[in-house]
């Protein structure tokens, strides 16, 4: 396969992985409707930063370790699957309050750092990532491969995934669109918070009993 077909391949791939509702996507979407466009990019970028965790300690051959070792395998998906679950349990809680208010009114200082935290923390402690990166590598990685493919295949990555969050952050924050999702905010807030604990559940007893 040569380097132009495999790149649109793995793109290809990623696109559909990064539009599917995995910890990350929820996450991003709870943070853009109940707190507004801006921390919903800052919570994507969030998670870019964290695919280049993933991304690093794949292409530089880290998974054999972990593959010894299985303890930390289990202690970081346990880690990721209990701050989920915290995650998912402040989103329930604060649709119960009278305090909560609709998408884009809590703008303050503090938002953007807190988003920003929240996506890198839900994607780097899933361990499945790992596992993810390095199949998609598998694809189009060789020996003979140059730095600056390499790096065109890091960035094309991340600006996919950057692409469909911007993408879908507009789409749900147009006024008229937003407007139909504030009303119902409450229920939206508790099904997403709902879908976090139960991620959250899966992955404490996936790597638990595994």
């Amino acid at each position: 396969m040569d380097f132009a077909t495999a790149l649109i391949s793995i793109l290809t791939i990623h696109l559909m992985a990064s539009i599917s509702p995995g910890p990350d996507f929820v996450v991003v979407t709870q943070k853009t409707l109940l707190q507004g466009r801006k921390a919903g990019i800052v919570c994507g970028m969030g998670v870019c930063i964290g695919l280049l965790f993933h991304i690093s300690y794949s292409v530089a051959g880290l998974t054999a370790a972990f593959k010894h070792a299985a303890w930390l395998t289990q202690g970081i998906g346990i880690f990721g699957g209990s701050y989920l679950i915290f995650l998912g349990y402040k989103s329930i809680k604060g649709s119960f309050s009278q305090e909560t208010t609709p998408s884009g009114a809590k703008e303050n200082a503090s938002v953007p750092t807190s988003a920003f935290w929240s996506g890198l923390i839900v994607n780097i402690f899933n361990p499945k990532a790992a596992i993810y990166f390095i199949s998609l590598f598998s694809i189009i990685i060789s020996p003979s491969m140059g730095t600056e493919k390499l790096l065109l295949v890091i960035i094309s990555i991340i600006a996919v995934q950057m692409a469909w969050y911007l993408t879908f952050i507009f789409i749900v924050t147009i006024p008229s669109i937003r407007e139909k999702f504030d009303n119902n905010i409450y229920l939206i807030d508790r099904i997403l918070g709902a879908l976090m604990l139960m991620m959250g559940l899966y992955m404490i007893v996936t790597y638990l009993y595994t």
